[in-house]
Protein backbone atom coordinates (compact mmCIF):
# COMPACT_ATOMS: atom_id res chain seq x y z
CA UNK A 1 0.00 0.00 0.00
CA UNK A 2 1.48 3.37 -0.80
CA UNK A 3 2.25 5.66 2.13
CA UNK A 4 2.69 9.15 3.34
CA UNK A 5 5.50 10.41 2.98
CA UNK A 6 5.66 9.33 -0.71
CA UNK A 7 8.72 6.39 -1.40
CA UNK A 8 10.88 7.04 -4.30
CA UNK A 9 11.08 4.84 -6.74
CA UNK A 10 14.14 4.41 -8.67
CA UNK A 11 12.98 3.73 -12.52
CA UNK A 12 15.08 2.29 -15.74
CA UNK A 13 15.48 4.55 -18.66
CA UNK A 14 12.79 1.78 -20.22
CA UNK A 15 9.76 2.64 -17.48
CA UNK A 16 10.81 6.64 -17.84
CA UNK A 17 10.07 6.64 -21.04
CA UNK A 18 6.56 4.46 -20.71
CA UNK A 19 5.45 6.80 -17.99
CA UNK A 20 6.41 9.89 -20.66
CA UNK A 21 4.66 7.77 -23.31
CA UNK A 22 1.58 7.10 -20.77
CA UNK A 23 1.43 10.79 -20.69
CA UNK A 24 1.24 10.97 -24.22
CA UNK A 25 -1.60 8.84 -24.84
CA UNK A 26 -3.81 10.21 -21.89
CA UNK A 27 -3.22 13.99 -23.23
CA UNK A 28 -4.14 12.79 -26.26
CA UNK A 29 -7.59 10.83 -24.95
CA UNK A 30 -8.32 14.26 -23.07
CA UNK A 31 -8.27 16.30 -26.01
CA UNK A 32 -10.76 13.61 -27.80
CA UNK A 33 -12.74 13.79 -24.64
CA UNK A 34 -12.79 18.02 -24.55
CA UNK A 35 -13.18 18.62 -28.27
CA UNK A 36 -16.78 18.63 -29.59
CA UNK A 37 -17.37 17.22 -33.07
CA UNK A 38 -19.34 19.29 -35.98
CA UNK A 39 -21.66 22.05 -35.90
CA UNK A 40 -23.00 23.73 -32.36
CA UNK A 41 -25.58 21.17 -30.97
CA UNK A 42 -28.86 22.62 -28.78
CA UNK A 43 -29.52 18.75 -27.97
CA UNK A 44 -29.64 18.71 -24.06
CA UNK A 45 -28.55 14.56 -24.12
CA UNK A 46 -25.50 15.98 -26.55
CA UNK A 47 -24.39 18.47 -23.66
CA UNK A 48 -24.89 15.94 -21.07
CA UNK A 49 -22.80 13.95 -22.81
CA UNK A 50 -20.15 16.48 -23.20
CA UNK A 51 -20.21 17.55 -19.88
CA UNK A 52 -19.68 14.01 -18.37
CA UNK A 53 -16.53 13.51 -20.88
CA UNK A 54 -15.41 16.71 -19.82
CA UNK A 55 -15.50 15.22 -16.06
CA UNK A 56 -13.63 12.00 -16.91
CA UNK A 57 -11.17 14.45 -18.29
CA UNK A 58 -10.58 16.49 -15.64
CA UNK A 59 -10.17 13.27 -13.41
CA UNK A 60 -7.50 11.81 -16.37
CA UNK A 61 -6.16 15.63 -15.99
CA UNK A 62 -6.34 15.72 -12.00
CA UNK A 63 -4.27 11.93 -11.80
CA UNK A 64 -1.70 13.07 -14.49
CA UNK A 65 -0.85 16.34 -13.06
CA UNK A 66 2.17 15.09 -11.03
CA UNK A 67 3.63 12.84 -13.33
CA UNK A 68 3.68 15.31 -16.29
CA UNK A 69 6.13 17.16 -13.22
CA UNK A 70 7.62 13.86 -12.43
CA UNK A 71 8.69 13.78 -16.23
CA UNK A 72 10.09 16.96 -16.25
CA UNK A 73 12.57 16.78 -12.96
CA UNK A 74 13.53 13.21 -14.60
CA UNK A 75 10.92 11.55 -12.05
CA UNK A 76 12.76 12.39 -8.95
CA UNK A 77 11.26 11.21 -5.89
CA UNK A 78 8.17 9.51 -8.05
CA UNK A 79 5.66 7.06 -6.24
CA UNK A 80 4.94 4.42 -8.67
CA UNK A 81 2.87 2.65 -6.50
CA UNK A 82 1.07 5.65 -5.01
CA UNK A 83 0.67 6.99 -8.75
CA UNK A 84 -1.28 3.07 -9.81
CA UNK A 85 -3.11 3.25 -6.69
CA UNK A 86 -4.27 6.29 -7.77
CA UNK A 87 -5.31 5.03 -11.44
CA UNK A 88 -7.16 1.89 -9.71
CA UNK A 89 -9.40 4.91 -8.11
CA UNK A 90 -10.75 6.10 -11.61
CA UNK A 91 -11.20 2.97 -13.06
CA UNK A 92 -13.92 2.55 -10.08
CA UNK A 93 -15.52 5.78 -11.50
CA UNK A 94 -15.31 5.85 -14.79
CA UNK A 95 -16.59 3.03 -17.10
CA UNK A 96 -14.00 3.82 -20.46
CA UNK A 97 -11.03 3.31 -17.86
CA UNK A 98 -9.58 0.16 -16.85
CA UNK A 99 -8.62 -2.91 -18.11
CA UNK A 100 -9.76 -4.00 -21.45
CA UNK A 101 -11.31 -0.83 -21.59
CA UNK A 102 -10.27 2.36 -24.28
CA UNK A 103 -8.48 3.55 -21.75
CA UNK A 104 -6.29 1.20 -20.45
CA UNK A 105 -3.56 3.22 -19.34
CA UNK A 106 -1.81 -0.05 -17.59
CA UNK A 107 -1.67 -2.24 -20.67
CA UNK A 108 -0.64 0.48 -22.70
CA UNK A 109 2.54 1.65 -20.01
CA UNK A 110 3.56 -2.12 -20.08
CA UNK A 111 3.12 -3.19 -23.40
CA UNK A 112 5.24 0.46 -24.33
CA UNK A 113 7.79 -1.10 -21.42
CA UNK A 114 8.02 -4.74 -23.22
CA UNK A 115 8.70 -3.48 -26.32
CA UNK A 116 11.59 -1.42 -25.25
CA UNK A 117 13.17 -3.86 -22.98
CA UNK A 118 13.34 -6.83 -25.51
CA UNK A 119 14.81 -4.79 -27.66
CA UNK A 120 17.47 -3.26 -25.32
Amino acid sequence: MATWPHKATTLTDAEKKAYRNLLYWAMLDIRILCQSRGRERHNPFVWRRQYLQGRMAGALADWLHNLAQHAATDFDRFDTEWFWREYDGLTTQYDQVGAGRWMDYQMRFEQHLSEHTTAS
